[in-house]
């Protein structure tokens, strides 16, 4: 900046060093070779006209530091030491008397001198640094400050336009020139700013579409059903804090950090600064619609299964078996992902099913399903027995297992009642021989029960009876009674199972038609008694009144009890290969009991 006399006198380019504080009122220091106070401070020298017209500073306080320039740049001589003193002679003399009185005279009038023009110097000081002590401003004289060893000039020029950088810098905005993803959010508040961000796309990269092809079939993915959200984190207190955070500048008359910021500020005007938020998406979305997808395409196989069985040819048909179809939700999961997280448009994005063959395919059943274990056994003249038997038998007879299924005589067959057909025959209760609906039935379930054991199914509930059977081989029996004593078996393989029952001629067969046991491999079964248990020899007589008068009649025989063991034999082309304790059966001894009616006692 320049400035010159209007007294004639030639204009001198002098430099001046601005320093504001806030205060804003003293900014200038004054150079101890302005002419406008040579004649206070004396001298006059030409400044560089280089250095810069005015900086800013951001001091708020007149006792803070602002700057270190030395008022004078001059050093002070050197003091001198004091000159050592004469000794005194003993007596006054009279020459020496009148040179002390002539230098008493003389350093009064040095001393008033000096005296006066200090008095004189710091009036004008005080005068001119009304200002700082008073608060009041003159007109025409010049305005200065002494601070921190600084002597400031009043400057109304440049404390205007500090106050204007001040005003601009102290308003609780984001600065102009700042943007957000695109957006400007310049001259807004922090709350204004993420309210436009959250009202404006802007360039928030959310226009991603991606297409899943899955076969002949395709989902699209895009904002519509996975919503894109901007994370704005910290990033608009990143944005407020533009011009406000700290800096590297020294605080110097030449720059100070208030400058600094401001500079910075202004440049954000012509530059400006962008910055990015964090785009994110509903991975949660992504995740429902993956598994829409594969819920869409996985299929579970069909294995194929018994239609239907001729018992005139004694073949079966078989249902179409259809291969299942899986999809790797995980794969699928992280490639679509993995386009969204670069915000891919127009992508297509695929993963191959995983094809699941049938356990048991037709032409596998078709080729494999044979007979594994057939058994019959011989029935009586009975006609209501056969009859019951044949009722059990047809109840029976087609049933499918599926792997894993369990086969129950009395769900099969239900309850035995008139209303089904079931008649009066022979049945054993309580260890004797009675008339039930449905007797005889229980070689129904013990011929199954055979024909089960040598398929090699798994045996879930069997009972034998009170005492051996006669058509079947002691131990290898299975009773069943409603409600409470049931024939299980359980279909342990990896295919189905189908069972055939019949009664023909007094004869009753169950069949066992599933996946062969293996090339030439079938199954036995032999019983053992390995313990006899004898009755007591004595009868046991029980009075009965219902009985005519001096009758009597024997209700339970006497009967051996047995302890049977029955193993599983395993044959390869009719020899033996191994064998396995089946399970243990064990028959109770009964003692004959005789009922009677009549006035001897019988001991």
């Amino acid at each position: 900046m320049a400035s010159g006399r209007n007294n004639g006198q030639p204009s001198v380019q002098r430099a001046q060093r601005l320093i504001v504080n806030e205060a804003g009122e003293f900014s200038a220091p004054v150079s101890l070779y302005d002419r406008e106070y040579e004649s206070m401070l004396g001298g006059y020298e030409e400044m560089p006209a280089s250095q810069p017209s005015f900086v800013f500073d951001d001091d708020l306080s007149w006792d803070q530091s602002i700057g270190s320039l030395p008022v004078s740049a001059q050093a002070a001589p050197p003091r001198q030491s004091a000159p050592q003193r004469r000794p005194q002679p003993p007596y006054p003399q009279r020459g020496h008397r009148e040179d002390r009185c002539s230098r008493r005279g003389w350093r009064a009038y040095l001393y008033v001198a000096v005296i006066c023009v200090s008095l004189a110097g710091m009036l004008v000081l005080g005068v001119m640094m009304m200002p700082q002590l008073t608060g009041y401003f003159w007109k025409d004289f010049p305005n200065l400050a002494f601070i921190n060893g600084e002597l400031l000039r009043y400057d109304a020029q440049n404390v205007a336009t500090y106050k204007q950088y001040r005003s601009y810098m102290d308003r609780d905005v984001i600065y102009p020139g700042v943007f957000i993803d695109g957006i400007h959010v310049g001259d807004m508040t922090v709350d204004e700013a993420r309210a436009a961000l959250s009202s404006a796309g802007g360039d928030l990269p959310g226009a991603f579409s991606v297409t899943v092809a899955i076969g002949n079939k395709t989902w699209t993915v895009d904002p519509g059903n996975v919503p894109a959200t901007r994370d704005l984190g910290n990033v608009l207190e990143k944005a407020y804090a533009i011009g406000r955070t700290n800096t590297t500048a020294i605080h110097t008359t030449l720059r100070t950090p208030f400058r600094e910021r401001a500079d910075a500020v202004m440049a954000l005007r012509q530059s400006g600064v962008n910055l990015t938020t964090i785009a994110s998406y509903d991975h949660e979305a992504v995740r429902r619609i993956v598994a829409e997808i594969a819920a869409y395409v996985t299929r579970d196989p069909i294995d194929a299964q018994i239609q239907s069985f001729d018992y005139n040819t004694r073949t079966f048909s078989f249902t179409e078996s259809q291969p299942g179809v899986t999809l790797d939700q995980e794969l699928l999961y992280e490639k679509l992902t993995a386009a969204l997280d670069r915000w891919e448009n127009g992508v297509t994005v695929t993963v191959d099913p995983v094809i699941q063959e049938p356990a048991v395919s037709t032409d596998l059943l078709a080729s494999s399903f044979t007979l594994i274990s057939a058994y019959t056994t011989e029935t009586t003249s009975d006609s209501n027995r056969n009859t019951n038997i044949d009722l059990a038998c047809k109840a029976i007879n087609g049933t499918a297992l599926m792997p894993g299924q369990t086969f129950s005589f009395n769900e099969a067959t239900g309850q035995r009642t008139t209303a089904k057909g079931y008649k009066s025959a022979g049945a054993i209760a309580a260890g004797q021989s009675i008339e039930e609906v449905g007797g005889g039935i229980c070689q129904v379930s013990s011929t199954l029960f055979n024909a089960v054991a040598r398929a090699d199914l798994e045996i879930v509930s069997r009972s034998p009876h009170a005492w051996p059977s006669t058509y079947v081989n002691i131990g290898e029996d299975a009773t069943v009674n409603w409600p409470n004593l049931d024939f299980k078996f359980k279909n342990n393989t990896q295919s189905p199972v189908f069972v055939i029952t019949y009664y023909k001629n007094r004869q009753m067969s169950a069949e066992i038609w599933g996946m062969s046991l293996g090339e030439g491999v079938t199954i036995d079964l032999k019983s053992e008694i390995v313990q006899k248990n004898n009755p007591p020899s004595d009868i046991k007589y029980v009075y009965n009144p219902e009985l005519p008068f001096g009758s009597s009649k024997t209700t339970v025989k006497s009967r051996a009890g047995y302890v049977v063991e029955t193993y599983q034999i395993w044959y390869k082309d009719g020899v033996e290969t191994h064998r396995e304790l089946f399970h243990k059966s064990t028959y109770k001894p009964y003692q004959q009991v005789v009922e009677y009616n009549d006035e001897y006692v019988y001991y």
